[in-house]
Protein backbone atom coordinates (compact mmCIF):
# COMPACT_ATOMS: atom_id res chain seq x y z
CA UNK A 1 0.00 0.00 0.00
CA UNK A 2 2.86 2.38 0.79
CA UNK A 3 4.41 1.91 -2.64
CA UNK A 4 1.06 2.36 -4.37
CA UNK A 5 0.25 5.55 -2.42
CA UNK A 6 3.69 7.01 -3.13
CA UNK A 7 3.57 6.11 -6.83
CA UNK A 8 0.08 7.55 -7.27
CA UNK A 9 1.11 10.76 -5.52
CA UNK A 10 4.16 11.20 -7.75
CA UNK A 11 2.00 10.57 -10.82
CA UNK A 12 -0.27 13.41 -9.72
CA UNK A 13 -3.20 11.09 -9.00
CA UNK A 14 -3.69 12.62 -5.57
CA UNK A 15 -7.27 11.49 -4.98
CA UNK A 16 -6.23 7.88 -5.50
CA UNK A 17 -3.10 8.39 -3.39
CA UNK A 18 -5.21 9.79 -0.55
CA UNK A 19 -7.60 6.85 -0.81
CA UNK A 20 -4.67 4.45 -0.53
CA UNK A 21 -3.31 6.46 2.40
CA UNK A 22 -6.70 6.12 4.10
CA UNK A 23 -6.42 2.34 3.77
CA UNK A 24 -2.94 2.50 5.32
CA UNK A 25 -4.17 4.63 8.20
CA UNK A 26 -7.05 2.23 8.84
CA UNK A 27 -4.41 -0.41 9.57
CA UNK A 28 -1.94 1.89 11.34
CA UNK A 29 -3.81 5.02 12.53
CA UNK A 30 -0.77 6.52 14.29
CA UNK A 31 1.42 6.52 11.17
CA UNK A 32 3.16 9.83 10.50
CA UNK A 33 6.14 10.94 8.44
CA UNK A 34 8.30 10.91 11.58
CA UNK A 35 7.13 7.39 12.41
CA UNK A 36 7.80 6.22 8.85
CA UNK A 37 11.33 7.64 9.03
CA UNK A 38 11.93 5.97 12.39
CA UNK A 39 10.81 2.61 11.03
CA UNK A 40 12.35 2.58 7.56
CA UNK A 41 15.21 5.08 7.27
CA UNK A 42 17.87 2.47 7.96
CA UNK A 43 16.46 0.06 5.32
CA UNK A 44 16.20 2.40 2.35
CA UNK A 45 18.79 4.21 0.25
CA UNK A 46 18.60 7.98 0.81
CA UNK A 47 17.24 8.60 -2.70
CA UNK A 48 14.48 6.03 -2.23
CA UNK A 49 13.66 7.35 1.23
CA UNK A 50 13.29 10.86 -0.21
CA UNK A 51 10.88 9.56 -2.87
CA UNK A 52 8.81 7.79 -0.22
CA UNK A 53 8.65 10.77 2.12
CA UNK A 54 7.82 13.21 -0.68
CA UNK A 55 5.09 10.92 -1.98
CA UNK A 56 3.61 10.35 1.46
CA UNK A 57 3.57 14.09 2.08
CA UNK A 58 1.83 14.68 -1.26
CA UNK A 59 -0.73 12.03 -0.30
CA UNK A 60 -1.38 13.90 2.95
CA UNK A 61 0.36 11.89 5.64
CA UNK A 62 0.84 14.14 8.72
CA UNK A 63 4.36 15.07 9.79
CA UNK A 64 3.79 13.89 13.33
Amino acid sequence: MRIKAVALAHLGRLDEARAELSRMLAIDPKLTIADFLRRYAHFLAPEVLELFVTGLRLAGLPEG
